[in-house]
């Protein structure tokens, strides 16, 4: 059986095959400083490309310890820290190597993602400031750019959240905190982010927009099941009971489909008595944050004429 080599490790890697990599790099036999820095290097990298994370941390310690001239063992400590939930921990590591190595944007951004784990957002500012001028596409630094400058710059924060809804249009963390700059609550000032990402506040919105979506969908549909349902009502019971019920019966129909609205008014309150006093979310705002939403309802209200107009001819015509 060949001896491993740097060669079988880079051609693993060129394939993406972090594991297989990792598995070659485990059992290369190495001399000398330089060739036990690449080969501890590579393998952090490669743990922390398969979510390794201590095993990530124990490989960059390693390569650190040949010198802290090299910047990538700083990054990767710090960021298998943070990601084993060690915040504090993971900023003092990326804060060391940000003295020796001040401009190096794989650090600042783990010193940023750190920072803003522990909400020290001033401090956090200068480093997401040099990190993102490298990382634009980075969703998760776009996220905490936008997190630290939404107080003092909502600008800076809006130019960040709309870019990360646009890298990823799914991702409804981003979308939230793009709208919430755009088209804020009302009472809420000119962004409402700070409100919205509270936990208790975050849950009640995925709560209340995943039930309004819901009814929204099947509106159109229950609108046409109730005219057929008020239909029959009148055909097999009022016509015989109650002379010129017709209109009653449409009433029954009009209530029917206001019913919808209600419950989403309903939803829409639920959510918003978990906001501060003075602050709330209205149709036309949501409406506004999810234009799907709005054109799901006026297709809606096209079809609740549509179907109560022919209704009510029908049962006119009904003698």
């Amino acid at each position: 059986m060949t001896t491993p080599t740097f060669a079988d490790a880079d051609a693993a890697l060129a394939k993406h095959d972090y594991e297989a990599a990792l598995s070659i790099l485990e059992r290369i036999d190495v001399v000398g400083e330089d060739a036990c820095y690449r080969r501890d290097i590579q393998a952090a990298a490669c743990a922390d490309r398969l979510r390794l994370y201590p095993l990530c941390e124990e490989y960059a310690t390693r390569a650190h310890s040949y010198g802290n001239d090299m910047a990538d063992p700083f990054a990767l400590m710090a960021r298998a820290q943070r990601r084993q939930g060690l915040a504090t921990d993971a900023a003092a590591t990326a804060s060391s190597g940000a003295r020796i190595h001040p401009n190096n944007p794989a650090i600042a951004r783990e010193l940023a993602l750190a920072l803003v784990d522990l909400g020290r957002y001033e401090e956090a500012r200068g480093p997401a400031d040099l990190a993102t001028d490298t990382y634009r596409n980075d969703i998760e630094l776009l996220m905490a750019y936008g997190r630290v400058w939404e107080p003092v710059n909502p600008d800076a924060a809006q130019w960040a959240f709309r870019l990360a809804n646009k890298l990823n249009p799914d991702c409804e963390e981003a979308k939230t905190a793009y709208d919430s700059l755009l088209r804020p609550l009302k009472g809420a000032g000119r962004s409402s982010y700070q409100i919205e990402i509270q936990p208790p506040v975050a849950a009640a919105y995925r709560t209340m927009l995943r039930r309004v979506r819901a009814v929204v969908t099947t509106a159109g549909k229950f609108a046409a099941a109730s005219g057929v349902c008020c239909l029959l009502f009148y055909v097999g019971v009022a016509r015989s009971l109650f002379p010129g019920a017709r209109w009653w019966v449409f009433l029954l129909y009009i209530a029917s489909v206001i019913g919808v609205r209600a419950y989403m008014a309903a939803q829409i309150s639920m959510f918003n008595r978990t906001l501060p006093r003075g602050v709330r979310l209205s149709f036309m705002r949501l409406g506004g944050r999810f234009p799907e939403l709005r054109a799901k309802g006026l297709a809606c209200v096209y079809a609740v004429v549509i179907v109560g107009f022919f209704l009510i001819c029908i049962m006119s015509g009904i003698r």
